[in-house]
């Protein structure tokens, strides 16, 4: 069992470090037959680096539904407007039977919090899985108190009110009423919230709002826009560990003395790596001798490779980068894979941040992203290609070059200007993105989903 990040991003990430400090529970659903076991001889939880994880044992169906059908097949698609809506959802009876299992884990958590939290302390629940814990806690009245916040926090993008709306009306009303169960929801920036908030105005009936609290059936709940934040102490003392020099060698071996165009992100379709790579590749055309001058390197987890679109868009990637090393006898393009998900391969992805003369980080839409802070704190000065709408523009766009994720060419621009730019600017404005990461921190990101609520 792994309870490591697998990559320079994701929830562990975001989380571990606060409460490793501060100390705390961490509930969450056994994914494997080997975490079930271990939730059934180890009812009192696990102790690791001040955390103690308990593991919540769930039916195989219900687990199913949950998480493949709902969370993973339908919300997160939903959020990164991914939905193929030609052909699907179709919202069936099976539809219906993975929703009541959706509600019933919702329902098994609220079941945990209440033996396992403690009077007075924050419960942090966080993403799409559990959106509706606090109305499970409740129960059936909205405006009933618990003994201690309850603070939701969303990691991925929130959608505009009509493509939230491809959600049936009872699921879509169920959805919002639950996040305004909570005491503070919260997003990586204010165009989440806004967005969070135009679907409240759209579908909930009664609904108000003064400046940044939100007035629904007798309750107020706060909305907090506030980024995730790295604990850039740890990165530096991480990057700087000999398995991360290792991998930074490698890559650097694999660029052979040309500048290194680095990506590192899950092969999912929402983190646009087929663009990305064409991006390039239109480079090249443009001036076929950055071939023998840079290389593309694209470190990669695989996940969620049980579900055909994950399998096809990594199918794409491998495509698109065989046909530019094809057309290019210097071979500029290094596809890299890691293991699955769940295997820890942080220095990897820091060994590779550091080799980077250029990160891209050109998500289609993205909660926050965190590469864009571990990039700064890798041992390198790279300049950030940074897609507008990833959360992380919102508060580092200065410090970055910007790009549309959908425009192929004016990627490939921004690209050609990190290549060509001057070395001192280059280095200035690595400086400033890296004074603006360390400026917040984890402990500020959480004080902020906290505030006013005791």
């Amino acid at each position: 069992m792994s309870l490591a990040p697998a990559g320079p991003g994701g929830l562990v990430a975001s989380m571990a470090p606060v409460i490793g400090r501060t100390g705390g529970t961490w509930l969450f659903a056994s994914t494997s037959q080997e975490e079930a076991d271990i939730a059934r001889l180890a009812p009192h939880g696990i102790e690791r680096n001040g955390i103690t994880y308990r593991l919540i044992d769930l039916p195989a169906t219900t687990h199913h539904d949950h998480y493949a059908v709902i969370s993973t097949g339908l919300l997160m698609p939903l959020f990164h407007y991914l939905l193929p809506l030609a052909g699907s959802p179709a919202f069936d009876a099976e539809f219906g039977r993975a929703w009541e299992n959706y509600r019933l884990v919702n329902a098994r958590y609220a079941q945990a919090v209440r033996r396992h939290a403690t009077n007075g302390q924050p419960v942090l629940v966080e993403d799409v899985h559990l959106m509706l814990v606090a109305s499970s806690l409740r129960g059936s009245v909205p405006g009933a108190g618990t003994a201690y916040p309850l603070s939701y926090f969303h990691h991925v993008p929130w959608c505009a009110p009509d493509y939230f709306g491809v959600l049936p009306s009872a699921v879509r009303a169920e959805i919002l009423a639950g996040l305004l169960s909570f005491d503070s929801v919260g997003f990586h920036c204010r165009r989440w919230l806004e967005a969070f908030w135009a679907c409240c105005e759209r579908f909930l009936l009664g609904v108000a709002r003064s400046g940044d609290v939100v007035t629904w059936q007798g309750r107020r709940v706060r909305l907090v826009a506030s980024r995730a934040s790295i604990d850039t102490g740890a990165v530096v003392g991480a990057a700087a560990r000999a398995p991360t020099r290792q991998w930074r060698q490698r890559f650097s071996d694999i660029g052979a003395g040309r500048r290194l165009i680095v990506r590192v992100e899950r092969a999912d379709p929402a983190k646009n790596t087929v663009r990305g790579l064409s991006a390039y590749a239109a480079l090249l055309e443009r001036r076929p001798s950055l071939a023998e001058d840079t290389c593309m390197l694209a470190a990669l987890t695989p996940v969620r490779t049980w579900m055909p679109e994950y399998r096809d868009y990594l199918d794409q990637c491998r495509a698109i980068a065989a046909a530019v090393n094809e057309k290019f006898a210097a071979r500029p393009v290094c596809l890299h894979l890691g293991e699955q998900a769940h295997a820890y391969d942080h220095h990897r992805a820091l060994g590779a941040l550091g080799a980077a003369h250029t990160v891209m980080v050109t998500s289609t839409f993205d909660g926050c992203n965190l590469v864009v802070m571990e990039a700064t704190a890798a041992g390198g000065q790279p300049t950030v290609v940074l897609s507008e709408n990833t959360g992380a523009y919102e508060w580092f766009g200065q410090q970055t070059l910007p790009v549309n994720p959908f425009d192929v060419m004016g990627t490939s621009e921004a690209l050609e200007r990190a290549l060509d730019e001057d070395e001192a600017v280059r280095n200035a404005r690595a400086a400033a993105l890296r004074g603006a990461v360390a400026a917040h921190r984890p402990e500020d990101w959480v004080r902020d989903r906290l505030a006013d609520l005791w």
